[in-house]
């Protein structure tokens, strides 16, 4: 393969090794409350908050139902940045979709509600977003493949869906990392890239580990259907949620005769039937009324995954590398070049005969950014061997590097 080429041709690209490797323990306990994290992902993160990248203040409390923090606390912007008591958004947080764009996503899957919509968004051709709870990954794993062959975009949602800004640095660790590492481990090597905090709960300490530890990028909301009220029983939220399905459905059609300035990016749960039926009776008038409607990332040009550009077109990584050692350098962009394919082949049949076995797609080789619309560059095809990746490249002598060293020119 041509990682281990790129990290010796460039050293910002060393991150590179640092993906994810396919867990084979077991998982924590179910709706387990802030699992102890990985020792390597612990690792990681102290050497982010020895270099200064991780606030240090202590976690806020429950209080009635909602997170607090000590009296003086600035919560604002220039302080902790709580998003529950201040409605504070970090630098890199997403909040709008574009003009004249929709968001098409979802919380709390995979589980046996989810089964309807993602037929749905099949037959209709449409890509959302899927927020995952970790827990109802290892739970419903036919659901979580059929959200992943359907092309649904996979993206994080904590182990346990709790008050995030309320949990010790350790559990933030332990909620992120295990959802992350049950993506990665069922999705066949795909590395998250965006995450959503439940309830909307986070600080820019939270923010900081996801973006420094696991190179996570929140992604918030502009509307709100409260459709999780239904799940919750009659009359869970009598003051403000939708009483009925078609109390919501209004509510979603209300979101598509507004403004398109900016555009939608909406809060809506595949946790129940209520919800999902009111987005497929509703969904013909996000076209009708002339939204753009996609996944998030597409929603900006950018990648769905930190190693892919969509399903199918992850990076494989080497199997001695752990998920949590920082935002990933390589990523895989949505235009693949046959061009540079065949160079590369033609390079590597000049020193050497290289037997195939099985053949990984890939497109251009980027930096991450946290930012959802850094802009890809360059693509690349290779071929690996029946053997190591790592030897089917250093096999094919230096005709291949320099092959590997003109992408990077």
């Amino acid at each position: 393969m041509l990682l281990p080429l790129l990290a010796l041709a460039a050293s910002p690209l060393a991150l590179a090794s640092s993906l994810y490797a396919r867990q084979t323990g077991a998982y924590p306990p179910a709706l387990q409350k802030g699992p102890a994290p990985k020792q390597e992902w612990v690792g990681t993160y102290n050497a982010a908050k020895a270099a200064g990248k991780i606030p240090s203040f202590p976690p806020a409390t429950l209080v009635g139902g909602n997170p607090t923090y000590p009296s003086g606390t600035n919560t604002g912007e220039n302080g902790v940045c709580s998003w529950s008591v201040s409605h504070c958004f970090g630098d890199n947080d997403i909040s709008d979709a574009p003009d004249g764009m929709y968001a098409i996503a979802f919380d709390d899957g995979p589980l046996p509600s989810s089964i309807k919509l993602y037929n749905f968004l099949k037959q209709q051709n449409q890509t959302a977003t899927h927020f995952l709870i970790g827990t109802n990954i290892v739970n419903n794993p036919d659901a979580f493949k059929l959200a992943l062959s359907i092309g649904g975009h996979l993206a994080v949602h904590t182990w346990s869906h709790p008050y995030m800004s309320t949990l010790t640095d350790m559990q933030v660790l332990g909620e992120l990392g295990w959802t992350a590492q049950a993506i990665y481990d069922q999705s066949g090597g795909l590395v998250p890239k965006y995450w959503r905090p439940p309830y909307g709960d986070t600080d820019n300490r939270v923010r900081a580990i996801a973006e420094e530890v696991f190179g996570l990028t929140l992604v918030a909301w502009n509307r709100d259907s409260n459709d999780w009220c239904l799940n919750s029983g009659p009359g869970a939220c009598p003051s403000y949620g939708p009483q009925s399905q078609a109390d919501l459905e209004s509510e979603l059609r209300g979101w598509m005769v507004g403004s398109k300035s900016p555009g939608s990016c909406g809060l809506e749960h595949e946790s129940g039937d209520k919800t999902v039926g009111a987005f497929i009776h509703t969904y013909p008038g996000i076209k009708q009324h002339g939204w753009d409607a996609r996944c998030v990332p597409d929603l900006f040009g950018a990648d769905w995954y930190q190693n892919a550009a969509r399903n199918g077109t992850a990076v494989p990584v080497p199997a001695a590398s752990a998920i949590g050692h920082g935002p990933v350098s390589l990523v895989v962009s949505a235009s693949s070049s046959s061009v540079v394919l065949n160079s590369m082949l033609a390079a590597s049949s000049a020193t050497a005969s290289v037997t195939t076995s099985r053949m990984s797609t890939a497109s251009a080789i980027t930096t991450s950014s946290s930012s959802p619309a850094s802009a890809a560059a360059q693509s690349a095809k290779t071929k690996a061997t029946s053997g190591s990746p790592a030897d089917a490249v250093l096999s094919s002598g230096a005709a291949l590097v320099a092959a590997a060293l003109a992408l990077l020119a």
